[in-house]
């Protein structure tokens, strides 16, 4: 164990100091505190360390060996400023103006998650911890929905030694509990529904109890979400994101919306604009995405399969916006190759990793303009923030 006195924060707010000549970084430590640290990484040019107690109180028993919510040691709009600053900053190291900049804080800093995904190792359910495949056993999440916590008292009844079990929760607090395990499970699982309202229990990619999907809404949107389909986590955030997506489309817009998922900021646009074309890679998603089309009552939007680089190039369709909503490693060089060709009147990019979306926005920042940048605050109380920018061809 060494002392370390925290002296600046990381792109993802972890805390950094200096030991033996190098750069420590230490998760969940505050700018000016001197922390007694554990040293669990040493490379070339850094150390990586932790921290086992601090000063102040903080409200989770887990806080310190769990992986998540690494910044329950600010007040929440603390924390939410901090976020603020180290996208800003990012900004700024990337030489890219900043534009108009909209925060909008999350409703309900606590029990927002609607999803939960959870280990199960020797009979024992919980977290990983930090970095590591150590278990960091839970029987509640501050930031997940109630419901998804009471339930979490029944997984020992289901005697599974290890495995995995994600569990979902949608706006009528109906749960769809998805499990893979190569344990034989003797469980029943209809008496769930005794307490419980059940969509349904996957296991090991198959339905064996009611359906493999649920029905979540945000707004006045109705969206089919299978097991496997990707949807935010938090309902409120996702609302403002389709406001956002509202407010930048118009009725002359032809959009394509890539990594469009279950079709949710699809179905947004097409509310406003002429036509839209989603693409997607998942093929549950773009099932789902079809049925949401017609729940949501619009017509004017498509749907097309496959891996967004290896099918953009099979798109006939003019169009004049593009929707990008990509995974965390953010878009790769022939989809950037492929809008600079195509240069659209109009980008929005949403993101969950600022480090790639300012990465990309500077390989597009010689033909565009960033006119508009929003933070979400999905993820309250971690590192990981929802961005968006609306950006304009110069």
């Amino acid at each position: 164990m060494v002392k370390v006195k925290i002296e600046r924060y990381s792109d993802q707010i972890e805390g950094i100091g200096y030991y033996n000549g190098k750069v420590i970084f230490v998760p969940k430590t505050i700018v000016g505190e001197i922390v007694d640290v554990d040293i669990i990484e040493e490379k070339t040019k850094y150390y990586r360390g932790i921290i086992k107690e601090a000063k102040n109180m903080v409200d989770c028993p887990y806080f310190f060996d769990c992986g998540g919510c690494s910044l329950r040691r600010f007040e929440y709009v603390d924390g939410l400023n901090l976020k603020r600053e180290s996208l800003l900053k990012l900004f700024k190291k990337n030489e890219l103006k900043i534009p108009k900049f909209t925060l909008i804080k999350n409703q309900n800093p606590f029990f927002y998650r609607n999803k939960i995904s959870l280990k199960i190792v020797d009979g024992k359910i919980g977290f990983y911890k930090e970095k590591t495949n150590s278990l960091v056993e839970i029987s509640s999440c501050l930031i997940t929905k109630e419901e998804i916590n009471r339930f979490l008292e029944e997984i020992p009844k289901f005697k599974i030694k290890n495995g995995t079990i994600t569990i979902r929760c949608n706006y009528n607090d109906e749960l769809l509990i998805i499990i893979d395990t190569e344990d034989i499970i003797k469980y029943d699982f209809s008496l769930l529904k005794e307490e419980y309202k059940i969509a349904g229990v996957v296991l090991n990619k198959k339905a064996v109890l009611n359906n493999d999907y649920f029905f979540d809404k945000i707004g006045n949107y109705l969206f089919k979400v299978s097991y496997d389909s990707f949807f935010q986590v938090n309902n409120y955030g996702a609302s403002q994101i389709f406001e956002i997506i509202s407010n930048n489309i118009t009725s002359d817009d032809i959009v394509l919306d890539l990594y469009s998922g279950v079709g949710t900021l699809s179905i947004v646009a097409a509310k406003k604009a002429k036509e839209v074309i989603g693409v997607e890679v998942v093929e549950n998603a773009v099932l789902n995405a079809l049925v949401n089309k017609d729940v949501n009552k619009t017509d004017n939007v498509m749907f097309m399969l496959g891996n967004v680089p290896k099918i953009i190039d099979k798109i006939n369709k003019s169009f004049n916006t593009i929707i990008f909503d990509p995974p965390r490693t953010g878009l790769d060089k022939y989809t950037t190759d492929y809008t600079l060709k195509k240069l659209p009147d109009k980008v929005i990019y949403v993101s969950c990793n600022p480090i790639t979306l300012v990465r990309d926005l500077k390989n597009l920042s010689d033909k565009y303009t960033i006119k508009e940048l929003y933070l979400v605050d999905m993820f309250s109380y971690t590192h990981h923030c929802e961005s968006i920018a609306v950006l304009e061809r110069r």
